[in-house]
């Protein structure tokens, strides 16, 4: 197909009324708002299959170099320029509910919980399709997750783990670094707050890794192999049931993206 001929198309292929558009600075603007009906569309297709158990939320990004004010740059992302989209996944790689980032209009005003930041409001916007106290289990990354976040989630019905960023621990009494690097490997420390039931743990793999959950804890615990540098073979280490559950539920949007690749 010629340009032209693309060009023509593309200007009379239309989803919406431009003429009822929100300008800029107006409330209720829509950067997507010429297919957002396109998208709800979309989005009420893939509510229509039955919810899996186990959903993962996490970014993904579809490539794109081309002129939009939608247009975001990742760098440690795989594919690092495109449009940003906010996805909630399930183990099988199936994609039910997603959120293309826009920026500060990305939710509304009557959507966005104080206190949690952008990452977790994204949470809530992503499981208020699914139904509540119906034990869907929730997964996410330290960019969306805090203690905040997991007691709202178990107040709602969504078990969850999330990995935390050690800076939203201070005043948790765990060991430190130091204290547990001087530990064998597979080490773990935990706490869990009485009030919200929220518990959070603390492993040592090659690194310290912090995680918190509303459902999982250090036991029972299994053994995963890793290799030890020093004696230059591969050696079980101790794995709390908390990581387990995470590495084996997280990754529901990337295997979304190599599906579509």
């Amino acid at each position: 197909m010629g340009r032209q001929r693309f060009d023509k198309i593309k200007s009379f292929l239309h989803f919406n009324d431009n003429s009822k558009a929100k300008k800029p600075g107006e409330q209720g603007f829509d950067k997507l708002y010429k297919i957002r009906p396109f998208l709800g569309h979309i989005c009420s297709k893939f509510l229509e299959v039955t919810p899996e158990e186990h959903h993962s939320i996490d970014e993904q990004m579809i490539p794109f170099k081309g002129r939009s004010n939608l247009r975001q740059y990742l760098p440690k992302k795989p594919t690092k320029w495109g449009i940003k989209v906010f996805t909630r996944a399930g183990v099988s790689g199936f994609v039910h509910d997603f959120e293309v980032y826009q920026g500060k209009g990305t939710l509304g005003e009557d959507d966005i919980e104080p206190d949690l930041g952008v990452g977790g409001n994204i949470v809530l916007r992503l499981i208020s399709t699914l139904p509540e106290k119906m034990n869907y289990k929730i997964y996410f990354d330290n960019w969306f997750s805090s203690l905040k976040l997991m007691s709202l989630l178990k107040i709602k019905g969504f078990p969850c783990i999330g990995t935390l960023n050690k800076a939203r621990l201070k005043g948790c009494p765990l060991l430190t670094d130091g204290e547990m690097k001087k530990r064998e490997r597979g080490t773990s420390d935990y706490r869990t707050d009485i009030h919200s039931g929220v518990i959070v743990v603390k492993w040592l793999d090659n690194n310290t890794v912090c995680l918190a959950s509303t459902y999982a804890g250090i036991t029972p615990q299994d053994t995963c192999r890793r290799w030890n540098v020093k004696d230059k073979s591969r050696v079980e280490v101790s794995r709390p049931v908390i990581v387990y559950e995470y590495n084996r539920h997280m990754g529901g949007v990337d295997l979304a993206d190599m599906l579509v690749e």
